[in-house]
């Protein structure tokens, strides 16, 4: 086992003729002082910088990179400690130099690597993806270890630079991963627009802010034994340059930079004045169970005061009660997340975990966290459209309302999209929901007028 590299040049270059006699590998790329820049301390292998000074200037035509990224790194080191996960990741780097002949390997990243081969040469990726799947023995202990893998052929975007190709691979396996880990993903053209949109939109965010350029839409509650309206969910939209960009584009960056309070406290405003307005409005009779819902990310919730939040409904003549704040359900363990929802909510605000389908947590955190609603995340349903195994996917579901019921929340299910979703959840006898059977988002004039040929009889009950 290879030990830790120091900056030691006597211990160096007899370090590298072991590596070099043995591999054949990128560091005959690399001479004199050049080694202590350029090569990765842990692994002998080339590092970024490295990488880089060979092949920033140079030709990429016909070149073939795949980027390998250890899943769940930071959990290994926590449960395996610094110790065992440094030797795993020296073992996972002779995994990847044997893989393939005429590759060139480099560490660039704590979790990451990136193999370099010309086009003519064959490596199979799905062959380097069984490899990485082996179980690794260190120390008489086996270890499993995942990683996800992006491949990319240059000649597929000639013309670009070195650095677009590093992030667009970085970008297409954080783009996969939040879905699902172990991945082997084939960069193309339908990711480069995803990543060059998120490129102009790390630009525009800020100066959108300072523009007002993001607003409000409102999709309604509806009541699924009656039809009527029992509240709205206000839900933010980004006006970029004419084109109307949803959350999903642009929360994960808004939040990475902080700008997600200054969005989300402008969006908590707008709830509050438009309920207002509706309140006032003498075309539309709402009842007294009417609520008003905004969405807050676990960032918001650890930065807001519930002092500033009542300051803004009084002013526009709304209630605590009258308000649902709405978080995601990854905050349930999260204790200072936590402890922020239990104080709006010990203030009279109904608290909702959104898109719920226990995948972050258990159920048991549910008794112990002050909430009222609970809102099925619509994955639920389409995976009961989709799914050959129907019973199966009826019984989570209705098993997730049943305890739900128990610890007396409000279950709310989203993404209903059809007049099948719709008899299933009334099946399961859920009450209220939304979706675009009902009506998509739309700006406060649209729903003023759908509001105005709806009877508002129910709310949320308790």
């Amino acid at each position: 086992m290879f030990g830790k590299l120091t900056i030691n040049f006597n211990y160096i270059f007899i370090y590298d003729i072991i590596l070099l006699s043995n591999r054949g590998d990128t560091l005959q790329e690399f001479h004199g002082i050049e080694k202590v820049a350029y090569i990765d301390e842990l692994t002998g292998l080339g590092n970024l910088s490295g990488l880089k000074h060979v092949y920033a200037k140079k030709e990429l035509n016909n070149l073939h990179f795949i980027f390998v990224d250890i899943d769940e790194f930071n959990k290994m080191n926590a449960i395996f400690g610094v110790d065992a996960v440094e030797d795993i990741l020296i073992i996972i780097s002779e995994k990847l130099i044997d893989y393939c002949g005429n590759t060139k390997v480099y560490r660039v990243g704590m979790d990451q690597f990136i193999l370099i081969t010309e086009s003519h040469f064959i490596c199979e990726p799905t062959e380097l993806s069984r490899i990485l799947r082996q179980p690794i023995k260190h120390h008489k202990v086996q270890y499993l270890v995942n990683a996800s893998i992006c491949v990319l052929d240059y000649d597929d975007f000639l013309g670009e630079k070195l650095d677009t190709i590093l992030k667009l691979m970085r970008f297409s396996i954080d783009q996969t991963k939040t879905e699902k880990q172990n991945n082997l993903i084939y960069a193309n053209k339908e990711l480069m627009d995803k990543y060059l949109e998120k490129k102009q939109i790390e630009l525009e965010i800020f100066n959108s802010v300072k523009n007002n350029d993001f607003y409000p839409k409102f999709q309604p509650f509806v009541d699924t034994f009656n039809g009527s309206v029992v509240g709205f969910e206000t839900v933010s939209r980004w006006n970029l340059n004419g084109v109307e960009v949803k959350p999903d584009s642009f929360l994960t960056i808004a939040e990475y930079t902080g700008l997600i309070y200054e969005i989300e406290m402008y969006m908590f405003e707008e709830t509050a004045k438009f309920f207002s307005e509706l309140k006032s409005n003498k075309s539309i009779k709402l009842s007294s169970r009417f609520k008003a819902s905004i969405n807050f990310s676990k960032h918001t919730l650890k930065r807001v005061f519930s002092e500033h939040l009542k300051k803004t409904l009084n002013k526009y003549g709304i209630f605590t009660n009258e308000i649902i704040i709405e978080t995601r359900e990854e905050i349930i363990t999260d204790e200072e997340a936590v402890e922020k929802i239990n104080c709006l909510h010990n203030d009279g605000f109904l608290i909702a975990i959104d898109e719920y389908n226990n995948k972050h947590s258990s159920l048991r955190f549910l008794a112990n966290l002050d909430i009222d609603i609970l809102k099925l995340d619509e994955c639920l349903l389409y995976r009961m459209d989709t799914e050959t195994e129907f019973t199966k996917m009826h019984s989570i579901y209705k098993f997730i309302v049943d305890i739900s019921k128990k610890f007396d929340l409000v279950v709310v299910s989203s993404g209903v999209n059809s007049n099948e979703n719709l008899k299933l959840i009334k099946d399961l006898d859920i009450h209220i929901a939304s979706g675009k059977l009902f009506s998509k988002a739309v700006v406060k004039d649209e729903f003023i007028e759908y509001l105005q040929n709806k009877k508002i009889k129910r709310g949320f009950r308790k």
